[in-house]
């Protein structure tokens, strides 16, 4: 907010109604400069948003998966299961677990069924880039994890 009004009340008044800074005349350019970077700084956390590993790339924020710079078209949920196990490297998940990760409040009516059925959709949307990947392992009688090519 840039504004004539000086008063501490009226500088209240702008921060609590929802401006992230408050500036008042007559101001420096390279002060306000300095203020927008700031703001940047605090609400730009885009690349830490960004995961790339084994030629996938996942945007969190805006649930998108590339794997060689093409889209992988994962429903919202597969989304987060893939997301999951990326970001737990070799770490073994059984159905139970991806449940409690994904489902959180809703884990009640989802059957360990559901889980197989988005692995194998997952797996298979990303045949369809690249036929010879296939990331997520089963491990028998426990769970699931993501595996680097070998």
């Amino acid at each position: 907010m840039v504004t004539a009004k000086q008063q501490e009340q009226d500088r209240l008044i702008g921060l609590e109604t929802g401006a992230d800074d408050y500036i008042v005349k007559p101001f420096s350019p390279k002060e306000v400069i300095a203020r927008i970077k700031a703001v940047l700084r605090r609400t730009n956390h885009t690349s830490l948003d960004t995961i790339n590993y084994a030629g996938f790339q996942l945007y969190a924020d805006g649930y998108v998966a590339l794997l060689e710079q093409q889209k992988i078209d994962f429903t919202a949920v597969e989304f987060k299961i893939f997301l999951l196990f990326i970001t737990h490297l070799g770490r073994v998940f059984t159905r139970e677990d991806i449940i409690q990760h994904i489902y959180k409040d809703d884990a009640l009516e989802v059957s360990d069924r559901n889980i197989d059925t988005h692995i194998k959709n997952i797996r298979k949307k990303v045949a369809a880039i690249k036929s010879d990947s296939n990331p997520i392992r089963a491990i028998y009688g426990v769970g699931y994890k993501f595996a680097q090519e070998q």
